[in-house]
């Protein structure tokens, strides 16, 4: 969660204490084993940033159910598909699946970008209006190119 955190900051670039967030992480991530740095920075490949549009209504933004890392861990590192409870923007409760391909933070909205196999295509879902996600772990996929604007860079130039 502590990277996850500090991929926000940096995301939005202006929060003060930003440099003490990444000697944390740093000293955080020498603690840690092996493989759970492997699948920490695994996790961090699917991360994207990019600007929230001025015209973005934020009126309704939510809050972020705690429940989501866990399920998206698995099914991101698991390349498993993710079934979750969805409200639209017209207020409409759905059920979806998909395959999780990265994740987009827009500060403050943050976004699952996924494959969905019934319409052959990307969509993108705002994680403050998902609810019940579980990691299907019989159903697996293969990575795709997410094509994002100009604007949206991967995590790791970030680092850079």
């Amino acid at each position: 969660m502590l990277l996850i955190s500090v991929t926000a900051m940096r995301a939005a670039g202006n929060l003060p204490f930003s440099e003490l967030a990444d000697a944390g992480l740093a000293k955080t991530e020498k603690a840690l084993p092996g493989d759970k740095v492997r699948d920490l920075r695994a996790f961090l490949d699917c991360l994207h940033i990019g600007q929230l549009s001025p015209l973005q209504d934020l009126n309704d933004m939510g809050r972020i159910d705690p429940e989501l890392l866990p399920s998206f861990e698995a099914a991101f590192l698991g390349r498993h598909l993710i079934r979750f409870g969805y409200r639209d923007a017209k207020g409409r409760h759905i059920t979806r699946e998909v395959e999780p391909q990265a994740m987009l933070i827009l500060p403050p909205l943050w976004y699952l970008v996924g494959w969905d196999p019934m319409r052959d295509d990307f969509r993108h879902f705002r994680l403050d209006r998902i609810n019940n996600p579980e990691a299907v772990p019989d159903i697996s996929f293969r990575r795709k190119h997410v094509p994002f604007e100009d604007d949206v860079c991967p995590y790791i130039e970030l680092q850079m």
